[in-house]
Formats: structure tokens, sequence, C-alpha cells
């Protein structure tokens, strides 16, 4: 059995853990007047039980400041430890190392032990290991027990002003400055703030765009060019020339064990020596904080885990074809709905440059007719001898190809529109179209973005699209063979066709999931984007889940509407086409891209008063992948044949460690779905339960989540996060690309036949 641990030391206190502090009325202005007078004698904290601020002398001799003041014992306040534990840090760290934050209290190695390392380079360019103490809490065994958890980051610093890049002959223009500020703490780094983008260099002047309000210049010697990774490459390049890529690839293998499994478990650990032996972390005069081992599995204080089993998907409507994986149960039993899927012969126009269209052309044999004599793997198998067309059950499809002069959106346009010209003039309807892009085509904005122009042209007349990149097409066949088992699922998708369902675990209840998913699309980096909601239903119907047909797209402000009429609809069309009773048991669960506010759940209390349902329980479930935990799973020796192997010490998919009644962490894509060993460890997904939930069963919500997350159409390996939230960021994502291309009409999706199929994957 495995032995887990996480990056999470319990935290105890020892000493004389009496202490008096003050109280007094909390007011925003009066807690930041406090904390900057009394930074080095008092400690203070808001609390939300009264609506006060408490505050806690931590110098013999200091006296409480507020009105009231009382004896407290630390033990019995464990709500004071966080914010005691990060003051306590910043006393330790304080002069010894850079904080480059307060909350959390996160510590920048020293330079000289940086990643990026040359005599000739100068120390003002680093990539220094950076180290960030979060403090969380966790239960077992009827215990809570709180810790510190600590995450481990490499950080790159630009430390030196435009006007030294300057004398260095480093390109401004085009790129994004900022300015340092004072941080409220003295303690730490500077604040880094975005100004804009050089135009001009006019001496010691920089001239801005897309620039913050009063930066329409800015002196040199204050302006720094952001670290971004490849403003990065372009300095060290600049300043060492042809010396730079070893220079580079060395720090990347350096970055890559860094970010190994064995690498942050070795620096996780040392940071909590060094807390544990050599730092002062003292809470109050005469009491310390004690930083015990990484929690382990071994330990009674370990949360409850479990390793989730993969869903069962079926592959035929009676429910006897059934299997755990995609790829074998489309091979042996054929699509869910081989026997209803029309129409068998399709009809496929190719967009592509004419150039590369022989290229093409072969990529569409292989395609379509499948690659039998690529052998891959230690069995040496043909993952893709099969081919779209016997996959599928599909006949030989009648493919036209219609080829751009050049790369240009308009390029693409003329041969889209061409394609529709043929399709009107002999009277059919095209049922896909493949279109041939190319990487770059990603940095084009979406009103000269090839992809998007021809996709807007085609899904108005409701035809679906897939794009291959050039890249793709040129991949040797043993990295081949994988991309086209993800594209021929998509595709068969796209055309409307059910690849499998997955099977609903038997309940009494009828039951609804909602994901909502975003994405912001904006032109400057300065000044806020534009931002768009998904909305995605999945309902449950004769044991297995099924998507509504019709997903929704609306702008940040106008999505609790949305999500009302979404919801409404839905509850409407199933409970008459399921026959559902007034007093029957539903469960409505959401999977949401940020925590619930009052907006969502006013919206769900309205369509169940308006529905008149009796009997409703709610899961508002935060799917957050931002947060500081990392599994290391001691027993994982990492996949592959070479060293370094990918996925040393990394967690198994399907790994659920219950942090507590309305936490788990889930890992949807573990070890072995890692690429390659640089991509370092899997990071697990934090699921958030909010309170205002009536329906709080998490081990039931985490093994759902994760039946979500392997029941993507959009590729055969498991997504990162579950469907009812990726499919909502995709139809955002694609949705507002689209909204860039002139000439677009949104209701071509909202009310054409293409907005009840996958257009989006």
């Amino acid at each position: 059995m495995s032995q887990l641990s996480l990056n999470f030391a319990p935290l105890s206190i020892t000493g004389d853990t009496s202490v008096r502090v003050g109280r007094q009325p909390f007011d925003a202005e009066r807690l930041a007047d406090l904390r900057a007078e009394f930074v080095d004698s008092h400690v203070f904290h808001r609390s939300g039980v009264d609506d006060t601020i408490i505050d806690i002398p931590i110098v013999d001799g200091s006296v409480p400041l507020g009105t009231v003041s009382e004896e407290i014992d630390l033990l019995k306040e464990r709500r004071l430890w966080p914010t005691l534990f990060s003051a306590a840090l910043l006393r330790a760290f304080g002069g010894v190392r850079d904080i480059l934050s307060d909350r959390p209290v996160s510590v920048v190695g020293p330079v000289g032990r940086g990643y990026l390392l040359h005599p000739e380079l100068p120390e003002w360019i680093q990539r220094r290991t950076l180290l960030r103490f979060d403090t969380r809490t966790i239960h077992a065994d009827g215990r809570s027990t709180l810790g510190v958890v600590c995450e481990t980051k490499l950080k790159s610093f630009l430390a030196a002003p435009c006007s030294v890049l300057l004398e260095h002959e480093i390109p401004l223009l085009g790129r994004y400055v900022t300015i340092r500020q004072p941080a409220a703490d003295s303690r730490v780094l500077d604040r880094v703030r975005l100004v804009g983008k050089v135009v001009a260099v006019d001496g010691d002047i920089l001239s801005l765009t897309d620039n913050a309000e009063g930066y329409e210049t800015v002196k040199t010697g204050e302006a720094f060019l952001e670290p971004r990774r490849e403003i990065m490459e372009d300095v060290v390049n600049c300043l060492l020339g042809r010396r730079a890529r070893s220079v580079l690839d060395e720090a990347e293998r350096h970055a890559a064990s860094f970010h190994s499994g064995p690498g942050r478990r070795d620096q996780t650990a040392d940071a909590l020596k060094y807390l544990r032996e050599k730092a002062n972390i003292e809470a109050v005069p005469g009491a310390k904080f004690v930083v015990g081992e990484l929690l382990s599995s071994r330990s009674r204080s370990f949360p409850k885990t479990e390793n989730i089993f993969s869903p069962t998907l079926l592959f035929d409507p009676s429910g006897t074809r059934k299997d755990t994986w995609k790829e074998r149960g489309l091979k042996e039993s054929g699509p869910f709905d081989q026997r209803t899927f029309s129409p068998k012969q399709l009809r496929i126009a190719v967009v592509c440059q004419a150039r590369h269209e022989g290229q093409v052309d072969g990529f569409l044999a292989k395609f379509l007719e499948g690659m039998p004599n690529a052998l891959t793997g230690a069995k040496k198998e043909a993952r893709y001898g099969d081919g779209f067309l016997r996959r599928f059950h599909l006949d030989k499809p009648s493919v036209n190809f219609f080829t751009t002069a050049g790369s240009s959106a308009e390029d693409y346009l003329v041969a889209s529109r061409a394609a529709l010209s043929k399709s009107a003039d002999e009277g059919f309807k095209w049922d896909l179209a493949i279109v041939q892009v190319e990487e770059e085509f990603k940095a084009s904005d979406g009103g000269d973005n090839p992809y998007y122009a021809t996709k807007s042209v085609f899904l108005k007349r409701d035809v679906p699209v897939q794009s291959v990149r050039l890249e793709t097409m040129a991949q040797p066949d043993g990295e081949l063979v994988f991309s086209l088992n993800h594209l021929s699922l998509a595709t068969y998708a796209k055309l409307g066709g059910t690849p499998w369902l997955l099977a609903a675990q038997q309940t009494v209840a009828h039951e609804l999931v909602i994901g909502l998913g975003s994405h912001t699309e904006s032109s400057s980096r300065i000044g806020a984007g534009k931002r768009y909601v998904g909305i995605t239903t999945v309902f449950s119907s004769d044991g297995s889940y099924l998507l509504s047909d019709r997903t929704a797209v609306v702008p940040y402000e106008d999505y609790a509407a949305a999500l009302y009429d979404t919801l409404k609809r839905a509850i409407t069309t199933i409970r008459t086409q399921d026959n559902w009773r007034s007093s029957d048991k539903v469960r409505l669960v959401f999977h949401m891209f940020k925590p619930l506010k009052d907006v969502e759940a006013e919206a769900v209390e309205r369509v169940v008063h308006d529905l008149k349902l009796q009997d409703v329980t709610f899961a508002f479930v935060h799917v957050a992948p931002d947060h500081p935990f990392i599994v290391f799973d001691h027993a994982q020796s990492g996949y592959g044949f070479r060293d370094p192997k990918k996925g040393v010490l990394g967690p198994t998919r399907g790994l659920h460690i219950k942090l507590g009644d309305r936490e788990s962490l889930v890992v949807f894509s573990g070890a072995s779905e890692l690429k390659k060993p640089e991509d370092g460890m899997p990071r697990p997904c934090l699921l958030k339960l909010h309170r205002l939930s009536t329906f709080t069963d998490m081990t039931y919500i985490a093994r759902q989540a994760f039946a979500f997350a392997g029941h993507s159409w959009r590729m055969m390996s498991p997504e990162p996060f579950p469907i009812t939230i990726r499919y909502s960021d995709l139809i955002s994502e694609r949705l507002t690309g689209l909204a860039a291309v002139p000439g677009w009409d949104a209701e071509a999706v909202k009310f054409g036949q293409i907005g009840r199929t996958l257009w989006f994957l």
C-alpha cells in the first residue's frame, strides 16, 4: 500500500501560553494605522465573531492597546495562531532573507544559490527559490489539526532598472514595464505595479501605451522589465550571445530537478527543518511555535483517503457493453450510437494552405484509414490501427479540398466561402470542415486569427469545424497515433455522435450537475478584461449521465439571470421527459470556478420556488486548482525506461484525500498522465463545499467529480477538471474569440442546430 505524505506539518505551542490582549471595535483605517505604528510590538487580528480588533503584545513590556483587555490562553484560542505564526515568520526572516509577501509569508532564497548562474551574468538577473508558508486546518479521526503548508516555487527577477538594460542594448520597445512601490511593511520587498507598454525611448524617458492612469511616461531609472520567461531568455541572449543556449539549458535542467517529486520533497523538508531547529518562531514572549514533521499516512492525524475507481463507460443502449478504458471500449464495442448515427457517409470540406496541400492530404489518409504499421509501447501495439472510419463504423467519405493563397485570416475566409458556395450550388450541406492551422495563429487576435475566422463562417451554417495544427501533422508516427486518438474522438462528438455514456450511480434522487466556467478576454494588460461565463448542464437519466442539449455563455454581469434561465429550462425539460413529480427528491450539484456568492444562491432559490419543487438539496462545490497542497506518494518510483523518470513520488490518478467535512483533495490527473519528467509533480484539485450546501456528502461529491473528469469527449486521456467546468471554460473561450471576428453572429450558436452539439471541443 502506498505511503503518502502532505507538504503539511502540524503546529503546536509550548511554554507560557497565557497572555493579556486588547480588544476594540473594528475599523479598517484604524486597523491599518495600528499595524503601521505598532508593527514591532504588537500583532493585530480581526475577529469575525464579534467584529473587533484583537491586539496581542509580542515584546516584553508591551501592554494591550484596546479599550478592553482580557487574559486569554492561546491553547484555547487557536483562531489566533495563523496570525501569530505569520508574524513570527516575518520576525524570523526579516533582515535574513528577502520577503516577497506577508500574506502568505513568502521568502526568497539567496541570490548565490539561484538557478540561473554564470560568471559573466550580472547579479541583477536572477532565478531564485521561493518558499511560501500558509496555515491550514485538516480533520481526521474526530480531531482537527492546524498546521503549516510549505509550498516551493521558482521566481525570476530582473532587479536592474531599464536605464541599466539600455546600457547593455537590451530592447525595450513593445514590452511592458513595472515600477516599485513601498510595501506597507518595511520588512517586505517593494510591491510591483504594471504601468504600461513601451512605445518610444527618448533619452531617460519611456513613452507608454496601454498604460495605467498617470503613467503616459516613466523614467528609465524607475522602470523595470517584467521577468517573463521569454524576456529572461532574451536578456541572457543579449548578454552572453552564443553561450546563452547552454546556460539556459542548464538552468532548465536544474529547474526540472527542483520541480520533480524528490526536489519538492527535499526543499519542503529542509525548509520545515530550518523552522523547527534554527528559527526562533515565538508566538508571544515565553511561548513558541513547534513545527512537527511532515504529516504522513502512518499518523492517526492523517485524513481519510481512498482510491476512486475509474468510472464505468457504456458503449451500447442496453448497458451490456461496458469498459473503464475509452480507447479499448471504442475499439472492441464501437460507439454508443453506432446503430443510429447518421449520416454514415460524410461530406468533408478541407481548408488548407496551398503550399501544404500534399502534407494535409497524407495526414488525412492516416486520420481516416488508420496507421496499422505504427507500433508503440512495450507491447508494440497499433494504437491507431483502425482509423476514424472503422473505429466509428463510418463509410468512405466524400472529401473536397479548398486551398488558401496564404496564411492570413482573409485568405482562409475566401477558401471557406468557396466551400460554402459549392455546397449551396450543388444543394447539399457539409457534415464537417477540417481546417489546417499553425501554432503561431494563437498569437493573433480573434479578428485576425484564421482559426476563428474559418470557424465563424462554418458555424453560422451549422457546420462543425475540426482544426489540426501543421505541427501536429509533422509529428513522428509514434507520437502522431496518440494525437489522432484524441482528434478522432473530438471529431465524432462534434458531428453529434455519442462515443459512450457515463454510468450514473443508482440513486433515489433526480440529479442535475451544473458547471460554471469562465474566460476573460482583453486586448489590454492594464484595463479590466471582459469576462464571460459558460454554463454546462448534465443530468442523470436511465442509469447514465446525459449532457443537456444546450449550453449557454454570457457576460459575467449577466450570468446569474442566465443560470436561472438555464436551470429552469433544464429542469422543466427533464421532468417532462422522465415524468418527475413535484414531490420527487431532486439533487442539484454545482461545480463552480469561484466561491459561491449570493447571486447564484438566489437564482437557485427562485427556480425551486417557481417550479414548486418540494424536496431539493444543493451542493455548491468550488473546484479550486489554486491551493498550496502537494501530495507525495513514497511508493511511486516513476514511469519510463530512462532517468530521470516522470512522476517520481507523484500521486496516482483517483486518489481522494478528505481534508474535512467540506474539503477534499482529488487527483484528476496523476503521475502516469504526465507527458515528460520536466512536467514535475501532478497536483491535486481542491474541492471546497460552501456552507449553504444542504447536500454535504463529500465522498459522493468527490467520486462524482472524478467520474466527470474521465468523461471528456475531447480527449482519450482524463481532463484535469470535471467536464462540467472544462466544457464551460471552452465554451466561453471559443465564443469570446469568435466575438472578435467581424460579421460573427452570436445567435448562430444560441439558436442554431450547431449550439446543440459539442462544437467547442
